[in-house]
């Protein structure tokens, strides 16, 4: 890469990616939709961006979206309180992957050693733009179709749509010391190469990645013999670098509540201080996902002595490691191969 772009550059692939020229301020988009200042910031900041003051910022798009939600909660469709909250889970995740898309190209413009040519690369967002709005909308559409698949089955069966299922964390051990050791490329390496690895696990098995936090992936699956199937996978992941990759994962089943995507509840509680517990290399397991789970070949589930958890009380968990590693779990020699 020769240098940077400057921002005349900039604002040209910027009005490519919008596809048309901010030219309202805020007054005036209030005015042509309709409705309130008051109103239109509260759905702004739910979507992520900033106040914009008076600045002319705001297209016929974004006109043409803030008509259709307002339009949603007069004509009774929704309330302003859930339209809120669908804009909140539209913006943030499109935040992420748009920033998750947008480091990807500037680490590909970076790495070539050709200068940059703003028209060519004008060319390239103009190329791909339509293609990822298609790929996007189609992953919408499928996930969409899963997740109401997911819900409404509960209460079909004549369950709630927050019902019971297996949550599942799994971390890198020691990676606070790692992170002095590793050079950053490493380092970023092992966390990227940990991520997704995680998701295939998880997607392979017909579960969902919750989210991902660096050093730790959260997932939930309707099965805990799935939930204990992802568990095993992950410690075969095997990460680029100087370093081997331990992880430490947690496993809890039982009543999970689902909102804006995330998951709470006692039993994400309590997968979470299994996970802080379990030795580097091991999963433990609670007393409702190791009575779940259907035996998988050559898992041993080693049954350990209760123990006060923060929050938990005394809990009964189990050690869950290749048949042949018998380095993990306690003493006791309660072995259960399955």
């Amino acid at each position: 890469m020769s240098g940077p772009l400057d921002a005349a550059a900039i604002a040209r692939i910027t009005a490519l990616v919008l596809g048309e020229p901010a030219e309202y301020t805020r007054e005036q988009a209030v005015d042509l939709v309709g409705t309130t200042v008051e109103r239109s910031r509260a759905y702004w900041r739910a979507f992520g961006f900033a106040d914009v003051g008076r600045a002319r910022a705001f297209t016929p798009e974004d006109i043409a979206c803030m008509r259709l939600l307002v339009g949603l909660v007069d004509a009774g469709h929704i309330d302003e309180d859930t339209s809120i909250e669908l804009t909140r889970s539209l913006g943030q995740t499109a935040s992420r992957l748009a920033d998750w898309q947008a480091g990807t190209v500037a680490r590909v413009v970076e790495a070539s050693e050709d200068p940059v040519e703003l028209d060519r690369l004008v060319d390239g967002v103009a190329l791909m733009m339509p293609i990822f709005e298609r790929l996007l909308a189609h992953a919408w559409r499928r996930h969409l179709a899963a997740a109401i698949g997911r819900s409404l089955s509960a209460v079909v069966r004549g369950g709630e749509a927050d019902a019971t299922g297996s949550v599942g964390f799994a971390d890198i051990a020691g990676f606070t010391r790692l992170a002095r050791s590793l050079a950053d490329d490493d380092l970023a390496g092992m966390v990227h190469s940990f991520e997704t690895g995680a998701a295939d696990v998880v997607a392979a098995q017909g579960a969902r990645l919750v989210k991902t936090l660096g050093d730790e992936v959260m997932f939930v699956s309707e099965d805990p013999t799935r939930a204990l199937a992802i568990a095993v996978a992950m410690h075969d992941l095997d990460p680029p670098g100087p370093e081997p990759m331990t992880l430490r994962i947690g496993i809890a089943t039982g009543r999970l509540v689902t909102t804006m995507g995330d998951v709470y509840g006692d039993t994400v509680n309590l997968a979470s201080r299994l996970t802080a517990i379990a030795r580097p290399g091991t999963t433990l397991i609670d007393e409702a996902t190791s009575d779940g789970a259907t035996p998988l070949p050559g898992v041993r589930i080693r049954p350990l002595p209760p123990r006060p958890l923060r929050g938990m009380g005394m809990v009964r968990a189990s050690a869950v490691t290749r048949a042949q590693d018998r380095s993990a779990g306690d003493s006791s020699g309660n072995t259960q191969v399955r």
